[in-house]
This record gives C-alpha cells, sequence and structure tokens, in this order.
C-alpha cells in the first residue's frame, strides 16, 4: 500500500508541476500581450477626441519607416512665427497599402491644410488624419478611404 500512495504523490507532484510551467507561460504571455496592446493604443499618446488644423504648411521632411512614419512640415501661427510640427503615421506597410508611398510628400511641398488629433503631452506632435494639397488633391490617412483622392474625381 505504501507504494501506491508513493507513486500517487509521484504522479501528482509532476502534474503539479507541469501545469505550474504551463500555467508561468500563460501568465507570462498576458503580460507580454497587454504590454504591446497598450503600446498600440493611440489613446495612449493622443487625443482623438480633439482635432488640431494647420493652413498653408511647407513640408519638412516624409519618411515611411517602422514603426510608424513620419511627416514634418513649418507653417507660420497667427503671431507670424514659423512653427515646426511633426506628424505621425500608420506604419511603413499600411501606409504603402494606402497608396500613400514614399514619393507623397516632397521637402518643400506646399499643403494647403494638415488635420489630425494632437499629442496629449501638448508638444508639436499630432497623429495626422489628413493632407490636402494647394492643386485640391487629399491625403486621407485613416478612415474608412484612406488613400489619395485627386481633385477632379470627387
Amino acid at each position: 500500500m505504501y507504494s501506491g500512495i508513493r507513486w500517487y504523490s509521484v504522479i501528482t507532484g509532476e502534474i503539479m508541476k507541469k501545469l505550474a510551467l504551463r500555467f508561468a507561460w500563460v501568465f507570462a504571455g498576458l503580460l507580454l500581450g497587454l504590454s504591446a496592446a497598450a503600446h498600440h493604443n493611440g489613446r495612449t499618446y493622443f487625443d482623438y477626441d480633439a482635432s488640431v488644423e494647420h493652413k498653408n504648411v511647407t513640408v519638412v521632411s516624409y519618411a515611411i519607416v517602422n514603426p510608424h512614419g513620419r511627416l514634418a512640415y513649418v507653417f507660420i501661427d497667427e503671431a507670424g512665427n514659423e512653427v515646426e510640427w511633426s506628424a505621425e503615421l500608420p506604419s511603413a506597410n499600411n501606409v504603402r497599402r494606402r497608396g500613400l508611398g514614399g514619393e507623397l510628400f516632397k521637402p518643400g511641398d506646399k499643403l494647403a491644410v494638415v488635420s489630425g488629433s494632437p499629442a496629449r503631452s501638448g508638444s508639436n506632435f499630432m497623429r495626422l488624419d489628413r493632407a490636402e494639397f494647394v492643386n485640391g488633391d487629399v491625403a486621407e490617412i485613416t478612415g474608412e478611404n484612406p488613400g489619395v483622392t485627386r481633385a477632379g474625381s470627387r
């Protein structure tokens, strides 16, 4: 009878070790997943309930890079000062799939309007939603129909 109890204890111990190890892996996976979800939640960095719009913008640089593309631009504020801002775009893959490739904006390009969600930090930074060119073309970065709409096709 003693050997039966010992066998039961050994088997139960092994099962508990395996369960504990599996639980540890699941828990670690959940923690990593939550961390990634927090990083990929734009509301952490941007105020989607607010909007900022700048007019008569000049492109400084445009980069399609990972993890997020970037548009840097300048404009003249109401006080007559030149102000530099940056705008975040989706990942390089998403930008390209939306038809917003590397030649969309070039340094020196003039844009009639850029708009997006401002950074929660209060810095000169936004999540770009839309850019309108002086010729009337519109680049929708987010929304239901992202891509470029030519002025004559609306």
